[in-house]
């Protein structure tokens, strides 16, 4: 797998995805976000934006199917991303910064000028739990491996 494979084509980090995260490191939480969802285990599994198949969960996500639409790889790409008017974006952005702290638009200006290698650590360090060093998930309270606090 290449770590480029994380990076998110809406500015979020792949890496720390509930789903990419479960799959491979809790099949126990892979089964409870199935059951939330109503979908067969195996249908929670992802290896990044970069690395979607049609077996992934993020192909059907409504960004990568505008996305490949428009024949853009990136929302930055958009018109309507730079108008501020495409609701879609807008919505997720303010909910993810509202309950993580998560700041797409400056991620995908980060992306967008070629800092990817430099954001990638950057994500990493910022998702490894400071005590087990293992790796965490966005929005996670406390560390799924090791239950300390984040």
């Amino acid at each position: 797998m290449n770590k480029r494979d994380l990076v998110g084509r809406c500015g979020l980090y792949c890496g720390s995805c509930v789903i990419y995260r479960a799959e491979r490191d809790s099949p126990e939480k892979q089964k409870q976000l199935a059951d939330k969802w109503r979908c067969p285990p195996e249908k929670v599994r992802c290896n990044g934006c970069g690395a979607l198949t049609p077996d992934s969960w993020g192909y059907d996500c409504k960004f990568i199917i505008c996305q490949n639409k428009k024949g853009y790889k990136f929302c930055y790409e958009c018109p309507d991303y730079e108008t501020r008017t495409c609701k879609m974006f807008e919505d997720l952005s303010k909910s993810y910064f509202e309950e993580d702290g998560v700041d797409m638009r400056k991620n995908l200006t980060t992306i967008q000028q070629g800092k990817i290698d430099k954001w990638l650590a950057f994500m990493k360090k910022k998702y490894t739990c400071k005590f087990c060093g293992k790796p965490t998930m966005t929005g996670a309270e406390k560390c799924y491996h090791c239950e300390k606090k984040i």
